[in-house]
């Protein structure tokens, strides 16, 4: 008769986790929890800062372009409290487009947003009534965008 090998044999074989195995994984897991926690809320202000900035930087690109296509001035007028600006058909006084980066409903969320000065024109000729500097922020991170009298805008970090 052959040998057959008993129930036993292989009793190095197991079917799941011990509950010290798995309190050794929550603990790890909560280590680099803690540790990563900050760095991704970090990551996040930084990219809505950034992501701001380029939006308003488009928006003034196509404030500068709007005027010229439609041969008629364009008022860009800033709200710091409402972190919100709207580009006004100067003539009409229609409102062209409101964007606001406070609150709920904004995916930026930005702490602070001012405009220097608050008010603009921007008329057909390709050229603005003053030049503007924009300081926007979330938290600790900074960026400020500037646009020239001739519509040169550019994005550079905060100092």
């Amino acid at each position: 008769m052959a040998n057959r090998p008993s129930k036993n044999a292989n009793s190095s074989a197991r079917g799941g986790f011990s509950l010290f195995e798995l309190l050794i994984v929550v603990v790890i897991l909560g280590v680099l929890a803690t540790i990563m926690g900050p760095a991704t809320s970090r990551i996040v202000r930084h990219n809505r800062v950034n992501r701001a900035a380029t939006v308003i930087a488009s928006d003034l690109q196509n404030a500068f372009a709007v005027a010229a296509r439609q041969r008629e001035p364009v008022r860009i007028q800033a709200d710091a409290a409402t972190r919100s600006y709207q580009f006004i058909d100067r003539k009409t006084g229609t409102v062209l487009r409101i964007r606001t980066f406070y609150g709920d409903t904004s995916e930026y969320r930005l702490t602070s947003l001012v405009f220097d000065p608050t008010t603009i024109d921007v008329f057909p000729s390709g050229i603005s009534s003053a030049p503007v500097r924009i300081d926007l922020a979330n938290g600790d991170y900074s960026r400020q965008i500037t646009a020239s009298t001739a519509g040169f805008v550019r994005v550079k970090p905060n100092p």
